[in-house]
């Protein structure tokens, strides 16, 4: 039976940038949400799955996220390669004034694959999911830490009509001017519950531009099961005109 289970390679870490900015192929999210009317186009390759995503902040503090991933051709325990999508809205609470910390929420359908275990199945909007984001920021900036909680519910686990919950983890740190223009991230993430997954980590640079940046990364689980491995990724962001409503103008931007 073709396996059906949803991908979110998930994204957004502050950037050194007097505004922050997003990046990709990461587990968790945080409290960064692009200014009202900025859309965010993504790409992430790799060797276990691939994943193209669209983020438009149509309304203030708020983004709304689409996205397909494909699994390679043997994705975790499996032997066929398929397609799954993903959607979820995020929304700021609390930001810092210099933008580099703060707290955001995010609901949706989708899950992880960090967050699945392997060989478990899942059809199309039968997993749920809802995170908190909390960052925080040290020596002025140049250290940030993502603290992200969250929850996920499998409707349908092994497409035996049997329910799961599980409470998902992660943290990442990243590291500034280690290297010009860039960062170094790190993180570690999992799930425990009926929906366990095995905690895993993921390493890596990113190279940041005002309106681009480009990662490569690097991850595993701690017991060598051998996901997600290499990932290269890419974004971009827009101006801002995707607005519902008059937009409200960044002057910043």
């Amino acid at each position: 039976m073709r396996r059906r289970c949803f991908g979110l390679l998930l994204f957004a870490l502050t950037a050194c940038w007097p505004t922050p900015v997003m990046a990709q192929q990461f587990s968790g999210d945080n409290q960064w949400v692009a200014p009202h009317g900025v859309a965010t186009f993504l790409l992430t390759l790799g060797q276990e799955y691939s994943n193209l995503m669209a983020v438009a902040a149509l309304l203030p503090e708020t983004e709304f996220n689409l996205g397909v991933t494909r699994f390679a051709d043997k994705p975790l325990d499996f032997t066929e390669g398929h397609y799954s999508g993903v959607f979820y809205v995020k929304r700021r609470l609390m930001q810092n004034e210099a933008g580099n910390a703060g707290w955001a929420v995010s609901v949706g359908t989708g899950i992880d694959p960090g967050h699945l275990e392997a060989g478990s199945r899942t059809d199309t909007f039968e997993s749920w999911f809802a995170n908190t984001s909390y960052t925080f920021a040290f020596l002025g900036g140049d250290l940030t830490w993502d603290v992200i909680p969250g929850v996920t519910l499998n409707l349908d686990k092994d497409q035996d009509n049997e329910a799961a919950w599980g409470m998902t983890w992660v943290s990442r740190a990243a590291v500034y001017k280690l290297i010009p223009q860039s960062a170094v991230v790190g993180e570690v993430f999992g799930t425990v519950g009926e929906a366990q997954a095995d905690p895993s980590y993921r390493v890596g640079v990113r190279w940041e531009s005002s309106r681009v940046v480009v990662a490569a990364t690097y991850g595993n689980s701690f017991n060598g099961s051998g996901s997600p491995r290499f990932e290269i990724g890419a974004f971009v962001l827009t101006n801002q005109i995707f607005c519902l409503g008059k937009c409200k103008v960044d002057p910043d931007w």
